[in-house]
C-alpha cells in the first residue's frame, strides 16, 4: 500500500485532468454504477470526526474520506480500495486534494452555466478554497479583473503573481465585489450571508463552496429566490448540509430550482443566460473525494513506470 502525501498530489494532480475524471464519475453515477455513503459526523464536545464513502466500479475505486476538526484545525485523510479484488492501494494526504477537487467540480459547472467569455471573477475568502478557485479559473475563463474581499489576508503576494499574467487584483469591499464580478465564488465559513442579493447582476454565475454546516449561510436568501437554477452534488446530502438550503423556508419553490450535477453534466454544451442567476452549492461528496484519488493514485504510480 502507498503512502501519497499532500507535496505528491499537488506534484502529480493537474486540474483540467480532474476535471475530466470528475465528469467521468458524476456520469457513471447517473448511469447507476457509483453507490455513496452521506457525510457522518461524530462529536464529543468540540472535537469532531467526519467520514463518507463511495463505491465507483467504472471508475476501478472505492474508499473512504475521513477527517477531524477540532478547534478550528482540519485534517483530511483518504483510503483507496481497488473495487476489483477489494485491496488497499494507498492512504493519501487529502488537505490539497480537497480544495483541487472543489475548484474542479466548480469549474465544471460553471462551463455549463457561467459566461464563457466572463473577464471578471470575484472571490470572498482567500484560504485554501479560495485560492484554488482563483487558479483554476483563470485558467478556465478568459479572467482579466480579479475582485477579492477578505480583510484579514493581503493580496501583494497574489497582486504580484496574476500581474505577469496581464490580470488586475483589486482588494474591495462585498458590495463592489459582488456588482463588478460575472463569476462569483464564496469560500468562506460565514454564519450569515456575504452579500446582499441586489448587488448581483443577472447572467451571473455564483459558486458556494465553503461550508457544509446546516447552521452556516454564504447566500442571501433572496438570490436563491431570483436563482433560475441551484446547482447540487447530490440532493439527498445537500440540502440537508448547508444553511443557505436548509434554512431556505420554502422548501417547495427551493426544490422545483434544484438540479443534480450528475443531470447538469450530461450537457455537453454552454447554456449560459444572461438574463438569470444560477448557483452551484457544494459540501463536498464522497464520489469527487474517491474519483480524485484515483487520478492522484494512477499519476503517483506513472512516475515508476519504465
Amino acid at each position: 500500500m502507498k503512502i501519497i502525501n499532500n507535496a505528491a498530489v499537488r506534484k502529480h494532480v493537474v486540474p483540467l485532468q480532474l476535471e475530466r475524471v470528475l465528469e467521468q464519475a458524476y456520469l457513471s453515477w447517473a448511469h447507476g454504477q457509483v453507490a455513496m455513503q452521506p457525510r457522518f459526523r461524530t462529536e464529543v464536545g468540540d472535537f469532531r470526526l467526519v467520514s463518507m464513502g463511495a463505491v465507483l466500479k467504472e471508475l476501478g475505486y472505492a474508499g473512504s474520506k475521513i477527517y477531524t476538526s477540532y478547534q478550528g484545525k482540519l485534517c483530511f485523510k483518504i483510503m483507496l480500495f481497488d473495487a476489483a479484488n477489494g485491496d488497499a492501494l494507498a492512504l493519501l494526504d487529502s488537505d490539497e486534494l480537497t480544495p483541487l477537487r472543489t475548484a474542479a467540480s466548480s469549474v465544471l459547472v460553471a462551463r455549463r452555466y457561467a459566461d464563457p467569455e466572463a473577464e471578471r471573477l470575484g472571490v470572498y475568502g482567500l484560504g485554501p478554497l479560495g485560492l484554488e478557485h482563483i487558479k483554476q479559473f483563470i485558467q478556465a475563463f478568459p479572467i482579466r479583473q480579479l475582485y477579492v474581499c477578505d480583510p484579514k489576508v493581503s493580496v501583494s503576494k497574489l497582486k504580484a503573481v496574476l500581474a505577469a499574467q496581464g490580470i488586475g487584483v483589486h482588494q474591495v469591499e462585498s458590495k463592489l465585489l459582488a456588482r463588478s464580478s460575472q463569476i462569483i465564488v464564496t469560500a468562506t465559513r460565514s454564519t450569515t450571508p456575504v452579500f446582499e442579493s441586489l448587488w448581483v447582476q443577472n447572467g451571473t454565475f455564483v459558486a458556494a463552496i465553503g461550508s457544509c454546516l446546516a447552521h452556516a449561510q454564504e447566500l442571501d436568501p433572496c438570490l436563491v429566490d431570483r436563482a433560475k437554477k441551484v446547482v447540487v452534488e447530490w440532493p439527498e446530502q445537500t440540502l440537508k448540509d448547508t444553511g443557505d438550503l436548509y434554512l431556505y423556508k420554502d422548501k417547495e419553490f427551493l426544490l422545483s430550482k434544484i438540479e443534480a450535477m450528475a443531470h447538469t453534466l450530461q450537457n455537453d454544451k454552454a447554456a449560459h443566460d444572461p438574463k438569470s442567476i444560477v448557483i452551484y452549492k457544494a459540501v463536498g461528496v464522497a464520489l469527487a473525494d474517491i474519483a480524485a484519488a484515483g487520478l492522484a493514485y494512477e499519476q503517483y504510480q506513472s512516475q515508476f513506470s519504465y
